[in-house]
């Protein structure tokens, strides 16, 4: 009999979760993946897509990058007729993303489509491609010297659609090295504009001062629903691109250093107010436009009624509650430094009170300073202010530096700390008894992440011996409740003494027994974790229990 019969009669969820796990255990994914098609007829059906999502062409006339492309190509790809394939099995309609590499004056002297329509991927299809990644390398001025001929640039773009007619996404990544001196940007501004014309999703890498994209045709392209753009230069030219497909748009992300930035994201050349009305999220990052610029008729206006997440990535001139107005019924994700005037803002207009926003969910809140000058007087008074806003949302704070004895007067002087349900608490690091007071300060919480604890000042009367029956006796009451505890050890391997505390509070709480709870990334540690239950002071608490398993993570 086949060695690989068995498994020709496992269910398919059983496979799938297979393929899941080797999928989801390393960066390696291919090579894991390669002895899974190997199995049998199940474990090939499933893998196929998986190993093959991805395809990357990689088109260049130029003599040094075709021995580029040679040595960077690592799929074992064999051509049979028209089609790729592995295994005898054709490969290419399984893809989901399609990568092209290629050179800008390719496309321009009519050598890109050529390439394309012959060899390999003649006549091939990408039926399910929903993002088509563009890698053009602009301007080479040793090649220049090519004609550039407009109708080659429609031909292309038409046998791109022909390849992936279900292309939603596009992702235009210009690579334009310093020693290259781009001379054809009015070409390369039809190439962008007929490819945007392609799908309803841009997102653009960081464009290079030699593709400022001034010449777009934006009288062609409109209606999208996504837009992305992550440069500083042209940020006029794609704010032009948002406002005309204001009535569609859906999702925005800008990155720019430019103060004028938001203003002109709102309001159009002749000074009229614009409303994306369905825009439901926002990312934003740069110098965002201080509210006194803006005409009064601004002051009151709704621009983005429908918000369901929100971005802030980087220190913003606030002022007043534009981005917040008019969307406390559907905000559901909320991401934003901590800094003087943030808090002001909030404050002034109450945008957080147990009656606002109902569908807040999330809210992940980021402090760079130590002190917020000016505004907080302490760190615990930051933290009383944070925490406010947990009365609907997780509350996680980054590089909020705050001790163990803050964060408990803080949780317990809120009105509405009781109904804070979960707590991400990275940099801030608790003794086990801190643990155990914040535990019982928050009746509600279930969701919980922290550095490892340390042991800390044994109570009175408290003998080291005696921890594990003091801990399990006071904490196990409460630890029923935990759905996640995270320990975030993501920079040092725990000590025997966080073991020891780890230990402890997992003896304690059943629900910590369970691999999907309790989350320790180093290996290490839970192999001298594991060697901790055989100390007698911790028998009488284990010999009971049938398995002992965490859920290790390797960095």
């Amino acid at each position: 009999m086949h060695a690989s019969t068995p498994f020709q009669f496992l269910p398919p969820h059983v496979v799938q979760l297979t393929t899941d796990y080797v999928v989801g255990s390393s960066d390696g994914t291919k090579e894991l993946l390669r002895p899974l098609l190997h199995v049998c007829h199940n474990f090939r059906a499933i893998t196929l897509p998986l190993y093959f999502r991805h395809f990357k062409l990689m088109i260049s006339n130029s003599p040094v990058r075709r021995v580029l492309a040679a040595t960077l190509k690592t799929d074992r790809i064999e051509r049979k007729g028209r089609e790729s394939t592995y295994l005898g099995h054709p490969t290419h309609h399984l893809a989901r993303e399609l990568e092209i590499e290629l050179d800008e004056v390719d496309v321009y002297s009519g050598t890109a489509l050529k390439m394309l329509s012959r060899g390999l991927y003649d006549g091939c299809a990408f039926p399910l491609v929903r993002r088509i990644t563009f890698t053009i390398i602009l301007g080479d001025n040793n090649r220049t010297e090519q004609p550039v001929v407009a109708a080659n640039i429609s031909a292309f773009v038409q046998r791109i659609e022909k390849m992936a007619p279900m292309a939603k996404a596009l992702l235009l990544d210009p690579d334009s090295p310093s020693t290259i001196d781009h001379s054809t940007g009015d070409h390369f501004d039809d190439l962008a504009t007929q490819l945007f014309q392609l799908v309803g999703q841009i997102e653009l890498g960081p464009f290079s001062a030699h593709s400022d994209l001034r010449e777009l045709q934006l009288d062609v392209v409109r209606d999208l629903v996504c837009i992305k753009h992550t440069t500083g230069h042209s940020i006029d030219t794609f704010h032009q691109l948002a406002r005309r497909s204001a009535p569609t748009l859906e999702s925005l992300e800008i990155f720019t250093s430019e103060t004028r930035g938001f203003a002109t994201l709102i309001q159009d050349a002749d000074g009229a107010y614009v409303s994306y009305l369905c825009l439901t999220a926002l990312c934003l990052d740069g110098n965002l436009v201080d509210p006194s610029v803006l005409p009064p008729i601004f002051k009151n206006a709704i621009p983005f009624p429908c918000l369901r997440r929100l971005e802030i990535l980087s220190e913003c001139s606030f002022g007043d509650d534009t981005f917040f107005r008019g969307n406390a019924a559907t905000l559901e994700y909320l991401h934003m430094p901590l800094s003087g005037s943030t808090v002001i803002m909030l404050r002034k207009h109450s945008v957080f009170t147990p009656q606002s926003h109902p569908r807040l969910r999330h809210a992940s809140i980021i402090s760079d300073d130590n002190v917020v000058p000016g505004v907080l007087a302490t760190n615990a008074e930051a933290l009383k202010f944070v925490l406010g806003i947990g009365h609907r949302a997780p509350v996680r704070l980054t590089n909020l530096p705050v001790t163990g004895a803050e964060l408990i007067e803080a949780t317990s002087s809120l009105n509405n700390h009781a109904s804070i349900r979960v707590l991400s608490l990275n940099w801030t690091t608790l003794d086990l008894w801190e643990v155990i007071a914040l535990i019982r300060s928050l009746p509600l919480l279930s969701d919980l992440s922290t550095e490892p604890p340390n042991i800390g000042t044994l109570p009175d009367g408290i003998a080291l011996n005696d921890i594990p029956a003091y801990v399990i006796s006071t904490f196990a009451p409460m630890g029923t409740k935990f759905k996640h505890w995270l320990l975030v050890d993501y920079h040092t391997k725990m000590g025997d003494d966080s073991l020891m505390c780890v230990l402890l509070l997992a003896l304690a709480c059943p629900s910590f027994w369970r691999a999907d709870t309790l989350a320790i990334r180093y290996e290490e540690s839970l192999r001298i974790l594991k060697e901790e239950l055989s100390l007698d002071m911790f028998k009488p608490y284990t010999q009971h229990l049938q398995y002992f398993q965490f859920h290790g993570r390797d960095n």
